[in-house]
């Protein structure tokens, strides 16, 4: 997580947080099942998947995506790409 943070190695963090979610919602599934998805009435108004489903999404994007402009990973690409020029 803290790696995801700063955006170092933006990629391999991404994908071992999205393999710990996506095993969150197998374990979810695995215990309670469904619940009614996607009519259901659950108790507290949220399925106990929903969360750790929408952050494996997000975790996924960002394996595509990798990191921003302003991240330690494009600090060292523009270093790696300059020294390469010279």
């Amino acid at each position: 997580g803290g790696l995801f943070a700063i955006g170092f190695l933006t990629r391999p963090a991404a994908l071992t947080l999205l393999a710990t979610m996506l095993s969150a919602v197998y374990f979810h599934l695995s215990s309670v099942g469904l619940q009614g998805f996607p009519l259901g009435h659950v108790p507290n108004y949220s399925y106990d998947f929903e969360e750790p489903l929408l952050y494996a999404l997000i975790f996924l994007m960002f394996w595509f995506n990798g990191a921003g402009p302003l991240s330690v990973d494009s600090i060292i690409y523009q270093q790696i790409s300059t020294e390469e020029e010279d």
